[in-house]
């Protein structure tokens, strides 16, 4: 009877010892962390867009049009590509962690993983075309289409392309780039070079019905090309020589009966030490004579001239 009682006692004491261990909840698995979403490059985009409006001649701005586009070509392959692979590498990896919890969810509490999954959508949507996370890109790369279309015809206009056509909207760039209309046809509308386009871009700074600008425009428009540019040399032969009198001469090799002159009609230095010349260009068409006159001032510890009236 003792040796019963003490079995039954050893497995009762067993059962009791166990009941405990048998009300612990089972342990669930954790649940997996998501990888963070890649962050693009801070690397500035390049503002140079404009940066050819600085240059007076035709090839010097077909150059700096066609340096901006490497400059954003190798934004667009160093920072914009990367970071569109790494975001949608992101986004697979989303897609595939949300597809095996939603699989396995019955090893977790059903709340636990409604907001285990709720929150992973919000990463996944925000790493998306419309996310947060692809903001940025998708600012940059709009910026970047629309510069390189701009460019891409900025070059053509300024290199001369075989292809190149006019329309209302390069009638419109060309006239924000300086050029100047000569009649009511955009075929009209025409760049100036060396010292007359040095003149425009800075009068596109002072109110256009100014004497200055009318007189570089109705001297320009009456020009040929290569007439235009044989004033231009003769206004640097002037400025290099830097002194009161001194005149340069030139003819058109096409038309006989156009002729021109620039001469420094003054030189005065100012109060804070820069030299400044009055110079007379002068243009005869046909017996008919127009003249313009401008100041060029050389800052102290410059070389270079610059128009200011």
């Amino acid at each position: 009877m003792a040796k019963f009682w003490l079995k039954w006692c050893t497995t009762i004491g067993a059962c009791l010892c166990m009941a405990p261990l048998a009300a612990q909840p089972t342990a669930q698995p954790a649940l997996p962390e998501w990888p963070a979403a890649p962050v693009m490059d801070d690397r500035s985009y390049p503002d140079c867009r404009h940066a050819y409006r600085e240059r007076n001649l035709a090839r010097y701005r077909a150059e700096d049009a066609g340096l901006c586009i490497e400059q954003i070509d190798a934004y667009y392959n160093e920072v914009l590509v990367p970071f569109r692979t790494q975001i949608t590498a992101h986004q697979e990896a989303l897609g595939t962690l949300e597809q095996l919890v939603s699989n396995g969810r019955a090893a977790y509490e059903p709340a636990r993983v409604d907001a285990y999954l709720a929150e992973l959508s919000a990463a996944h949507e925000a790493a998306g075309p419309d996310g947060a996370s692809f903001a940025a890109y998708g600012a940059a790369e709009t910026r970047y289409r629309d510069d390189r279309a701009f460019l891409e015809e900025r070059f053509c206009r300024y290199a001369e392309c075989e292809d190149y056509q006019l329309t209302a909207i390069t009638t419109e760039r060309d006239i924000d780039d300086g050029m100047h209309a000569c009649g009511d046809a955009p075929g009209d509308t025409i760049y100036f070079e060396g010292l007359f386009g040095r003149a425009l871009n800075w009068a596109r700074n002072i109110p256009t019905e100014t004497g200055l600008t009318n007189a570089i425009v109705a001297i320009g428009c009456r020009l040929e090309p290569e007439e235009r540019q044989r004033a231009a040399e003769a206004r640097d032969r002037v400025i290099e020589q830097d002194e009161i009198g001194a005149t340069a001469q030139w003819i058109s090799e096409s038309r006989p009966e156009v002729s021109g002159s620039s001469t420094v009609t003054a030189r005065n230095s100012q109060p804070n030490g820069a030299i400044c010349l009055d110079i007379t260009d002068v243009v005869i068409i046909d017996g008919e004579e127009q003249r313009a006159v401008r100041t060029m001032c050389r800052a102290p510890g410059e070389s270079r001239y610059v128009l200011q009236a």
